[in-house]
């Protein structure tokens, strides 16, 4: 209601970082010429209220990465910018999070002796080291049975669940069936 009551100059824009936008409504508005701006109340407009509750209560399982997408989409401008000359376009940027693959610092290790800078990593792979094997290339942890089982990184890991879980008889073996 404020932004529609700014617009149809009732009340003034005091934040001095919305005046552009605020402007470029307007030039906007007198662009297409014959605009109705009315204010809908929420309870009026309830697929709209549906869907803001929706979108606040979704939660990310735990298993699920989140990848955040900032994305930002301005109409391209009718009218030169005022200010430099510069052109607003549709903008989304993909920031990747990075996650260390959980063998490398044992890898380190094994390989050249190095450890991590916190102490608690550096206390982890210090004992989880003696159970793993290093061999061309190949991490391999040392089973009960005298076993060498090769590690998977988490790329290996949905792979190999992926085949095992599509195979013959897919997902209708029972959990000991699959131990070896």
């Amino acid at each position: 209601m404020l932004i529609i009551n700014q617009l149809l100059d009732i009340y003034e824009v005091r934040k001095p970082e919305l005046v552009p936008f605020n402007n470029y409504a307007r030039r906007l508005i007198a662009w297409l010429g014959d605009v109705t701006l009315e204010h809908v109340p929420r309870g009026e407009n309830r697929q709209a209220d549906a869907l803001a509750k929706l979108a606040s209560t979704l939660a990310l399982p735990d298993h699920e990465t989140h990848v955040s997408i900032c994305r930002s989409w301005v109409i391209p401008p009718i009218f030169e910018s005022e200010d430099n000359g510069e052109r607003e376009v549709n903008v989304v940027s993909v920031l990747e999070i990075e996650t260390e693959d959980w063998r490398q610092p044992i890898i380190d290790y094994l390989q050249h002796g190095k450890l991590p800078d916190d102490p608690h990593r550096r206390t982890d792979v210090k004992r989880r080291a003696p159970r793993f094997i290093y061999y061309k290339d190949t991490l391999y942890r040392r089973s009960f049975e005298g076993l060498f089982l090769r590690c998977l990184g988490e790329n290996e890991a949905k792979q190999a669940l992926e085949e095992a879980h599509s195979g013959i008889c897919g997902a209708h073996q029972s959990g000991p069936k699959l131990h070896f």
